[in-house]
């Protein structure tokens, strides 16, 4: 498979991951379309790559990503690939800090829900003759928990169990499903969210080289030291596991 003439969706594809495989996949000479909440940051994407296609849509309200792809199907776009990008996370101590009902809802549907809505109506107007690609962006906390973000690693580690359950499902069919799980980026989320200081993947070239790993056949890829370290005490000392990511995960997002 190569990426050549594909109509390409991409969530949160203003910033971060989501810009970095706007610009390669256009540069590549797909079709690329882009979403988010924030016009401002689409328009600005746009100003950047001027072939882009936005849509405001925030993945986290099914109406928006019903009438997303009303606009699509009127539009006479039909997507071969999508990118389940945007997410969201937070900090959360259960014990001390409150969160509203609704926020814990919106950050679940954005990281979870959404991506689930979504890849449901991609295949429905998908071209079943055609190659298909669903590629959700996972997480390393899918592979161990942040306790300290308990709602963003619950909600990634469900679409790493969706994203099994899909492939699947949809083993006989032309569709294909990938996980990535992408190291520390550059990005709002891991510089000031998560106030991670460690040297940072650019994400022009780490967009760049999944495209290259999905265009090999590769299903799951998560480069990273750090992911393969994880996979590792999950597997030998889950309990110690935890107790010291928590421990150091709190020490740098906290002080």
């Amino acid at each position: 498979m190569e990426f050549v003439n594909k109509t390409v969706l991409i969530t949160g594809g203003a910033t971060g991951i989501g810009f970095g495989f706007a610009q390669n996949l256009a540069k590549m000479g797909n079709r690329v379309i882009i979403t988010g909440r924030r016009i401002d940051m689409l328009k600005a994407a746009q100003d950047k790559i001027p072939d882009l296609i936005f849509f405001a849509c925030d993945v986290s309200d099914p109406e928006e990503i019903d009438e997303l792809f009303a606009q699509l199907k009127k539009a006479g776009i039909n997507l071969d690939v999508i990118f389940n990008n945007a997410g969201v996370l937070e900090l959360w101590d259960i014990r001390t800090q409150p969160i509203a009902s609704t926020d814990i809802f919106t950050k679940i549907n954005t990281n979870l829900a959404g991506p689930i809505a979504l890849t449901q109506h991609f295949i429905r107007q998908a071209d079943q003759k055609r190659e298909n690609y669903i590629i959700n962006i996972s997480t390393e906390a899918a592979i161990m928990p942040i306790p300290i973000m308990p709602l963003y690693s619950s909600s990634k580690s469900g679409l790493n169990a969706f994203t099994k359950s899909l492939r699947i499902q949809l083993m006989d069919t032309r569709f294909h499903v990938i996980e990535v799980v992408p190291p520390a980026t550059e990005s709002k989320m891991t510089t000031v969210d998560m106030k991670n200081t460690t040297k940072l993947a650019n994400p022009v070239v780490f967009t760049l080289e999944v495209i290259k790993k999905i265009e090999s056949g590769k299903q799951y890829y998560a480069p990273s030291t750090n992911a393969k370290l994880l996979t590792f005490i999950r597997r030998a000392f889950p309990e110690y596991g935890l107790k010291l990511i928590d421990k150091l995960s709190r020490k740098q997002v906290l002080n």
